[in-house]
This record gives C-alpha cells, sequence and structure tokens, in this order.
C-alpha cells in the first residue's frame, strides 16, 4: 500500500478506492434509509449527510495541506512554488487527498444516476461539473500541479459541506435552522466561485500576473518555461468551465434565497414532482 502513495504510483489508487468508497456509500445510505424508514424523505437525508460527511473529510484533508504548504488564494508565489527546482512538496497525504478527489466524483457520477437527485432540472449540469472536475486533477497530476488543485478543491468543497448539512436539515424538518445554514452556504459558494476563483486562479493565465510571478519567483532558473503550453491551455479552460457552471449554480441559489422570505413552503427548486415525492 505504501508503493501506491508515492507521487509516481499513486496515479492507481482509484483503482482500489472506488470500490471502497461505492461499498461504504452504498452499506451507510441502506442504514440510514431503512433506520428513518418512518420519515418521509429518508432516502434524500441518507444522501445529503452521506455528501456532508465526505464533503468535511475532503475539506478537512485539503486544510490540512493548505496549512502545510501556506496556500492562499491572493498569495500567487504559493501556488507556483511547487515549480522550483529540487521543491518536491508532493506527500503521501496529497495522494490520498488528490487521488481521494478523483475517487469520491467517479463514485458520485455512477450514484447519480440511480439517487433521487436524477430527477433534479439541473442534473446534466451536475454530471459535466463531476466530468469537468475529475479532468482537471487527472489533467494536474503528471505535471505536478497540486498546488492548485488543492487550492480549487477547497474552494469548492467549503460550500458543499453547508450545503449538505442545509439540505440534511430542511428534510429532517428544522426550517429555521436551515434557512440560516443556506444563507450562510450561499455566501461561502458565491464569493469564492464568483469573486476570488477567476481573479487568482483563472485570469492570472491570461493577464501577465502569472508571468510576473514566475519571474519574481526566479532563483536561477528560468520559472517561465516551467508551465507547459499544454498547461497554460488546459488549466484556465476548464478552470473557466467550471466558473460559468458556477455562475448559473448563484442564480439558481439567489433564487432559492429570494424564495425563502415568501409565505410559500421553501424548498430546492431544481426539484421536479417526481423528485419530492421521491
Amino acid at each position: 500500500m505504501q508503493n501506491l502513495l508515492t507521487e509516481k504510483n499513486s496515479i492507481y489508487l482509484p483503482l482500489i478506492l472506488v470500490p471502497i468508497h461505492m461499498t461504504v456509500r452504498y452499506t451507510y445510505q441502506k442504514i440510514i434509509s431503512y433506520l428513518l424508514r418512518n420519515k418521509k424523505n429518508n432516502r434524500k437525508i441518507a444522501e445529503s449527510s452521506f455528501y456532508c460527511l465526505q464533503y468535511f473529510a475532503l475539506t478537512t484533508m485539503a486544510n490540512m495541506l493548505r496549512k502545510r504548504n501556506n496556500l492562499t488564494w491572493n498569495n500567487l508565489q504559493s501556488l507556483y512554488a511547487e515549480k522550483l527546482p529540487n521543491n518536491n512538496s508532493f506527500t503521501p497525504l496529497h495522494a490520498i487527498y488528490l487521488m481521494g478527489e478523483v475517487s469520491v466524483y467517479i463514485s458520485a457520477l455512477i450514484f447519480l444516476c440511480f439517487e433521487t437527485r436524477k430527477n433534479y432540472a439541473d442534473f446534466f449540469m451536475t454530471l459535466f461539473h463531476h466530468v469537468v472536475t475529475v479532468s482537471i486533477i487527472i489533467f494536474a497530476y503528471p505535471y505536478g500541479n497540486y498546488n492548485y488543485s488543492v487550492a480549487v478543491a477547497f474552494m469548492h468543497e467549503i460550500a458543499d459541506v453547508i450545503l449538505e448539512f442545509s439540505k440534511t436539515l430542511v428534510y429532517l424538518e428544522f426550517m429555521i435552522i436551515s434557512k440560516l445554514t443556506f444563507v450562510i452556504f450561499a455566501i461561502s459558494f458565491i464569493v469564492p466561485r464568483v469573486f476570488i476563483q477567476p481573479n487568482y486562479l483563472i485570469m492570472p493565465f491570461w493577464n501577465g500576473k502569472m508571468d510576473a510571478t514566475l519571474k519574481e519567483m526566479d532563483e536561477g532558473v528560468n520559472l517561465l518555461v516551467a508551465y507547459t503550453k499544454e498547461e497554460r491551455t488546459y488549466a484556465p479552460i476548464l478552470l473557466s468551465i467550471i466558473y460559468v457552471l458556477s455562475c448559473l449554480w448563484s442564480v439558481i441559489i439567489l433564487q432559492m434565497v429570494v424564495r425563502m422570505f415568501q409565505p410559500k413552503q421553501w424548498s430546492d427548486i431544481r426539484e421536479d414532482e417526481k423528485s419530492k415525492q421521491d
């Protein structure tokens, strides 16, 4: 197992992690659904609570890596530091976290076709998002762009923890506190994904900030060639796709926040009638 945690061999980890994750997820959801069989939304509670625990675990690992490498979105040098010579920052935690991310999203692609969320209006958006997310990590891995992967994933999954916690509260019918947590989620989703992400993770590829930062970091080597043409192409394009999806979801989120203050029953506007009955 230790050999699979090396930089070279960790790419094979999903072959082990995907079946494990799917088994744990299936077992957990079956148990929770059975224990709450008398509740109307027992399947949805099982799904959302598992997502909440899953994203909490991933966010915890990402935060450990963020602190270890001093990653901050407004400090571009911290993102590019892994390109410095003799700076092998890869650790077994990187392997577990990044390949864990890939495994989770591969598993999600499979489960999404069978769970209650298959009837959501944004089903295909979610499906596409999962594919792009897996692509970002897989394409970044051979080039050693671990810091970027960690920064992007950490930014996104903080909000996911709060969202799934809020949804679990809704299905348990704790409506007042669920509205509070949903507002917190809306802020944690929109601010990082719509405002921070383009300024610090996407635009530097195009507005010259990346090259300027690399020149400042030059320690006897030409870091400008550290990022290949392929990296400078795939990274901003894939991140821009995620950004567009985030903007579309932000509109849906704001609509839901507005609905919270209307007299009719508050619910997820992505759900159709069939989904509400599941």
